[in-house]
């Protein structure tokens, strides 16, 4: 194999390798988008009474301190199963709850007992921090591939809008 062939070789598969690394980088960037969009879906409200409770430790990691609280709730049509640290979860079995559902995932976002109202949606830090990483590592990705003028930035942009386009279907697939 000539040095010219080894050359050629050698910018199809890093082309190929700056593709699928754009591929993955914008696939973390939509699923903590949806995420985060997920979190703050329109939700709808549904009443109900608390059937049965359960106290026990994190199934996951924890210090061994912490107590998880599992309470099920029927709401006529249908039963919902909450698990959380939260010490307001620690309802008896009979009383009335309404629950607010969301509408994006079927999760439960709020959980209305008595007087006191217990967020249940996923925090924001994760999923704002996962897309300034990624970004980040994408930013240097292609600062990199055009710095080594491996190839033309030309190229450089059409993996960049190649792994932008894709990355949605893959989160939407779940590759």
């Amino acid at each position: 194999m000539t040095v010219g062939r080894f050359t050629q070789v050698l910018r199809k598969v890093f082309f190929t390798a700056v593709a699928l690394v754009s591929l993955f980088l914008g696939g973390v960037v939509c699923l903590m988008c949806q995420v985060l969009a997920g979190r703050d879906a329109p939700t709808y409200r549904t009443e109900g009474h608390v059937v049965s409770h359960e106290r026990g430790a994190l199934p996951v990691g924890g210090d061994g301190g912490e107590v998880s609280h599992t309470i099920a709730v029927d709401a006529g049509n249908r039963r919902y199963r909450v698990t959380a640290l939260d010490p307001g979860l620690d309802l008896p079995v009979g009383l009335p709850v309404a629950l607010d559902v969301s509408r994006a995932d079927g999760s439960i976002a709020y959980l209305h007992a008595g007087g006191a109202v217990i967020d249940l949606r996923a925090g924001v830090v994760r999923p704002v921090l996962l897309i300034c990483a990624a970004l980040l590592a994408l930013g240097a990705v292609y600062f990199g591939a055009v710095r080594l003028h491996v190839y033309p930035p030309v190229a450089t942009w059409l993996a960049l809008a190649l792994g932008a386009l894709l990355a949605p279907v893959a989160v939407f697939v779940r590759v």
